[in-house]
């Protein structure tokens, strides 16, 4: 080859290096492309209703032990707001907030549909794309247990395995029975993502109160089947290629105090239907008129803040065109609109000492809630401070080498590797 065939070799190797650039901008890691699929990478999320950041601490669980030692362990989960159950578990699924994939709470009514949302597992009322259905579109087989929202198909695509319907007689350890079960299916239909909802501490924290011991206890049998699942794990030898990631969807605080909201509107003499939830009441007026006379009345009631649905505040992220009210109510603890006109099953978590509730600012510590992790892609020991529930769904789709839910609002957490 001569000098000259030698020296152009060279220049068109500079070119072909400037033109192609570095193998991949930060842009282009931030999100993977949907063909760029892990194939042998699972990831299983399991959700322990109501278990605040600190009960961990309050025994030496060891399955819970184990998984801070040998993996990640946040010391705290921020919710959305409200902080309940629904509008939790379909922002950990979407990445989103309540603002847009519209589960405004565990109770809402819907102007244009004009019926309500009443602990609805209906994908139908849920604006935003879900996990497994963003996986089922990228060619990754998807699994669910109980999670809100799965049970029926989301705009035509659903998990290819999936439990339904809800059933809260349902215990744990057969749920760790059909998570093993579904990872020892042929590969041409196992799943690489799975989904479970675990009843956690949610129900002594709500009738006994988060300081009683029945808390501790609760949690010591959801840690003996997450041990279960541990061991299933470890006997299949998949920890190269898994990882566990156990979140809750809010924490939990001391409450006692009911608001008068319904006696409040009467004594104004305002005629208006609301929707409350725990710690969020929706009003809609039946006369536009009566506004400002409701919502004089509404702020003199001790421990709520009201606000106009077009004006609410943007760090809520609660507004929506068809599901928020013309007035919303926001109480602080230890006051609630649980008991009186809520409903029924609310009034029964409430002995006369009052119990525990949730829906408040995420910015309580009270509300915040678990994330952990193990296996694939968890440095062992790390302790971030603090994890959003919306990069849960983005966490888990880098994990699996997919592009996030399209909706989604949060971001990949950094303390993983992928």
């Amino acid at each position: 080859m001569t000098r000259r065939a030698i020296a152009a070799l060279a220049l068109l190797t500079v070119l072909l290096a400037a033109w192609t650039g570095p193998a991949e901008t930060q842009a282009s890691r931030s999100e993977p492309k949907a063909s760029e699929v892990h194939q042998g990478s699972t990831v299983i999320v399991l959700s322990l209703d109501g278990v605040r950041h600190d009960y961990l601490d309050r025994a030496p669980f060891p399955a819970f032990v184990r998984i801070a030692r040998d993996g990640l362990r946040a010391r705290r989960m921020i919710p959305v707001y409200p902080s309940n159950t629904f509008p939790g578990h379909v922002s950990l699924a979407t990445g989103a907030t309540p603002a847009v994939h519209g589960i405004v709470d565990n109770r809402f009514w819907d102007r244009a549909r004009r019926a309500r949302f009443d602990y609805s597992n209906d994908a139908s009322w849920i604006d935003a794309e879900p996990l497994w259905a963003a996986a089922e579109r990228q060619g990754v087989r998807a699994a669910t247990y109980f999670w809100v929202g799965s049970e029926t198909d989301w705009r035509g695509v659903g998990a290819r395995h999936r439990m339904a319907p809800f059933d809260g007689r349902v215990g744990e350890a057969k749920k760790v029975a059909q998570i093993l079960a579904w990872l020892d299916l042929p590969a041409s239909e196992r799943p690489h993502l799975v989904m479970s909802y675990w009843h956690g501490a949610d129900h002594a924290g709500h009738t006994k109160g988060p300081d009683h011991a029945g808390v501790a206890l609760e949690l010591a049998a959801q840690d003996r089947e997450l041990g279960a699942l541990l061991a299933g794990l470890d006997a299949r030898g998949v920890w190269p290629h898994t990882t566990l990631v156990v979140v809750s969807d809010h924490g939990m605080t001391r409450v006692g105090e009911t608001i008068p909201l319904a006696q409040a509107l009467r004594s104004a003499n305002v005629r208006a239907h609301f929707e409350p939830g725990s710690s969020v009441a929706h009003v809609f007026l039946d006369v536009p008129g009566d506004l400002e006379r409701a919502e004089r009345a509404i702020a003199a009631l001790a421990g709520v803040h009201v606000d106009r649905g077009t004006a609410l505040p943007a760090s809520l992220h609660l507004g929506h065109p068809t599901r928020t009210g013309d007035l919303v109510v926001r109480a602080d603890p230890p006051y609630t609109f649980a008991g009186g006109s809520f409903n029924e099953r609310a009034a029964r978590w409430f002995g006369a000492s009052g119990g525990g509730m949730h829906g408040y600012d995420p910015e309580l510590p009270d509300m915040q809630g678990i994330f952990l992790a193990l296996g694939r892609g968890a440095p062992a020991g790390a302790h971030p401070d603090a994890v959003r529930i919306i990069d849960v769904a983005p966490t888990v789709a880098r994990l699996l080498g997919i592009a996030p839910p399209r909706d989604a609002e949060g971001s990949a957490i950094d303390a993983l590797t992928y």
